[in-house]
């Protein structure tokens, strides 16, 4: 359905990224698979290898956003987002039966790596404007055309990007989005 938009219209909504509505409904395939007390899915879930499933697509995505292929973007996006869903089931399956994650899947783990998921939907919905009004802040004092020409401006504007993004999104968290979830766990 995503691909509708992309073949039907010769390429016109692209920019949009239609695809990506097949790409979360593989996001919530997996939740399903992973969190599911069916039985069909429970055996789905300890039988299939997953592990060597989000391995391979996640070769395949590599290989297939090599421009020189002139691949269409949306098929390496497509394997990045099956090898995603293969390893948020193999992590589940891992967890629920007690076993530990590999040493490099830990990171997800770690304290900082929890505090960021806790307010990730606010950085998703922030962030890209947060980002152009640097690029605009940029434009204002005439360092736009040096920002990605000069590697110091492109570290620069990378930097504040990303730190202005991730204070904002946290205060935005704080301000619309956990007062929300702290009503939801009181009930």
């Amino acid at each position: 359905m995503g691909l509708i938009p992309v073949y039907c219209f010769n390429d016109a909504f692209s920019s949009a990224a239609p695809w990506f509505i097949g790409i979360f409904t593989l996001g919530m395939a997996a939740a399903d698979i992973g969190f599911s007390p069916k039985p069909n899915l429970v055996k789905l879930r300890q039988t299939l290898p997953w592990k060597s499933l989000a391995l391979v697509f996640t070769i395949l995505a590599f290989i297939t956003e090599w421009r020189r292929l002139g691949l269409h973007l949306w098929i390496g996006e497509t394997f990045l987002g099956l090898a995603c869903a293969y390893l948020f089931i193999f992590c589940t399956e891992q967890i629920l039966q007690n076993k530990p994650l590999p040493r490099i899947l830990q990171i997800f783990e770690h304290p900082w790596a929890v505090t960021l998921g806790s307010f990730s939907y606010s950085l998703y919905l922030i962030h890209g404007p947060i980002v152009a009004m640097v690029r605009y802040a940029l434009a204002y004092f005439n360092l736009a055309p040096l920002t990605f020409a000069i590697l110091p401006w492109s570290i620069a504007f990378f930097l504040v990007a990303t730190f202005s993004s991730l204070i904002i999104s946290y205060l935005f968290f704080l301000a619309f989005e956990r007062p929300f979830i702290s009503n939801l766990t009181k009930k």
